[in-house]
């Protein structure tokens, strides 16, 4: 099977999306792996620490969720939340490109060039991937035209979609680990109430054929 690496710009965005496919991969006999850029030290505390305690705290919070959704692999080089465009493109898609060499990644997962939320970090990560992958597969977040999603942004379209049904409510056991951002509870509801019980990707490398069918399942 496929190994699988998932980059995504900070802790709980593996909650919302990309968390389901590495789970259902791991729990089909696949390696799996998340590579969370920033510690989120900038993002909110929910009350429950010192902002300068932030990065600390949502480090261990994204360990947990990791471990309630099966995902053995874990990296965090704590970039800047908030600050990944400090960075030249160059330089975050080394960074990227050692992690995926060092797992020995044949897939990649990211954001879209949207972002999913318009977020600068989350774009980064999109870019950056793209620009690590080398000869590796990329699939990036998506949602089909019609589905309502909480930020107004637009994917580009689905070609690839993965069936998370089976996993029941552990996309929500995992983001109630991450006790400093319940503020998000209702988005992170409503995504994955939108979403069905799929996850959705636009696979961009290598670029999808004019009819061809949508896969199921990325790799």
């Amino acid at each position: 099977m496929k190994t699988l690496l998932a980059v995504t710009a900070h802790p709980d965005d593996e909650s919302f999306i990309f968390g389901g496919a590495l789970a259902v991969h791991t729990r089909a006999g696949g390696k799996a792996g998340l590579l969370c850029l920033t510690d989120g030290q900038v993002g909110r505390t929910g009350g429950l620490c010192a902002q300068a305690e932030l990065g600390r705290v949502r480090r261990e919070e994204l360990r947990r969720a990791a471990k309630v959704l099966g995902i053995p692999h874990l990296f965090t080089p704590g970039l800047m939340d908030g600050g990944l465009d400090a960075l030249t493109d160059d330089g975050g898609a080394r960074i990227v490109g050692e992690y995926a060499v060092r797992f020995g990644a044949d897939v990649l997962l990211s954001f879209g060039p949207d972002g999913a939320s318009g977020h600068a970090d989350h774009k980064a990560a999109y870019r950056w991937t793209v620009a690590a992958a080398g000869s590796r597969r990329v699939y990036v977040m998506s949602w089909p035209l019609g589905v309502e999603m909480p930020r107004k942004t637009t994917p580009l379209p689905p070609t690839a979609a993965v069936d998370v049904s089976s996993l029941g409510d552990l996309m929500h056991r995992a983001f109630l680990e991450h006790k400093t951002q319940q503020d998000h509870l209702e988005r992170h509801t409503q995504v994955l109430k939108a979403l069905a019980g799929k996850e959705y990707y636009h696979r961009v490398q290598p670029p999808v054929a004019p009819g061809e069918p949508v896969e199921w399942g990325v790799g």
